[in-house]
């Protein structure tokens, strides 16, 4: 098994351990901070950090591309499109804009669930609002400069595209390890307090795992015991794990636990709950060809929008915004 300090008397470290408690949480999803730093000035309208976070989302709801260089041109045109659409006397309706939502919201099983899964993925309405009046806005322009938009696609091209998808070894099985780890925190105290307490905290961690018969009755180990904290089960991912964390899971199995480990927090045991085996759904076809289409639409868009950005003013505030006009 893998060594632990078994004498309270001589505490190691295992630097590793404290890693890797690091990289669980990296696996967990993290609450989005809100940026505002401005990217850009597009005829006077600024273009932020949030801007572009938020239109990444939600392309990621509507099959948009998620790329943070693609939304970042997505906004920068919209931009562009409003200040054009205002030299040509060009304006979209709230009605217009509702009605367009209302169809919307009935392709993905009505308004509760598209408000749902906008929360979900910190979408704000007001996001999606503006990605609607964009796409009609570019679509008065398109006809007032005589721009026909119908891209075609032929059936090869989408069966190259298809194979090559289904192929992509991110389409395989993973392997998932369950994780939960144990912290008894050691509270900020003068050093010589703190070591005396540390040493206390590694005995009863010691008697949790004594205790410890499995993840089911993680609960029930660490009853009694003053301060205690359990995670929620950390979903990790076995190829980013260091090597001597994952050898130490093979060696404890599900019936013991690895530590007691000391850290900035306290002192740590980290218990294997199992793995799972998740398998990414397989896309269909149709979907392939939807893709395919939407790339060739946005390749015809482009071409219109390259011709708008040259008569449009932009000054980058940030260099790694800059697109070619």
């Amino acid at each position: 098994m893998l060594k632990t300090l078994s004498s309270v008397s001589r505490p190691r470290r295992a630097p590793w351990i404290i890693a890797a408690a690091l990289a669980f949480a990296l696996l967990q999803p993290a609450a989005p901070a809100r940026a505002s730093k401005v990217l850009a000035i597009v005829n006077d309208l600024p273009v932020t950090d949030f801007d572009v976070s938020q239109r990444q989302k939600l392309n990621s709801i509507i099959g948009g591309p998620r790329t943070r260089k693609a939304a970042l041109r997505s906004v920068i045109n919209a931009a562009v499109m409003q200040t054009e659409a205002k030299k040509r006397n060009i304006a979209i309706s709230d009605q217009q804009v509702d009605k367009a939502l209302q169809n919307m919201a009935k392709n993905m099983g009505g308004m509760a669930k598209l408000k749902a899964t906008l929360r979900k993925r910190g979408v704000r309405m007001r996001t999606l609002r503006a990605y609607i009046r964009s796409s009609m806005l570019f679509r008065v322009l398109a006809r007032r400069m005589g721009k026909k938009i119908a891209p075609k696609v032929s059936p090869g091209e989408v069966d190259r595209r298809y194979k090559k998808i289904i192929n992509d070894p991110r389409l395989r099985p993973v392997t998932i390890y369950n994780l939960r780890q144990v912290t008894l925190p050691v509270e900020n105290v003068a050093p010589a307090m703190r070591q005396q307490l540390q040493y206390a905290r590694l005995v009863e961690a010691q008697q949790i795992m004594k205790r410890y018969h499995g993840c089911a009755r993680l609960r029930a180990a660490t009853s009694g015991i003053f301060n205690v904290r359990i995670s929620k089960t950390l979903k990790a991912d076995p190829r980013r794990l260091p090597g001597p964390l994952k050898k130490a899971i093979r060696l404890a199995g599900t019936k013991r636990m690895i530590g007691p480990i000391r850290s900035r927090q306290g002192v740590q045991l980290i218990a294997y709950c199992g793995s799972t085996k998740i398998t990414p759904p397989r896309p269909r076809r149709a979907q392939i060809e939807a893709m395919v289409k939407a790339e060739a639409f946005n390749r015809e868009v482009e071409r219109v929008m390259k011709q708008l950005r040259k008569n449009a003013f932009i000054d980058y505030k940030d260099k790694s915004a800059a697109l070619i006009k």
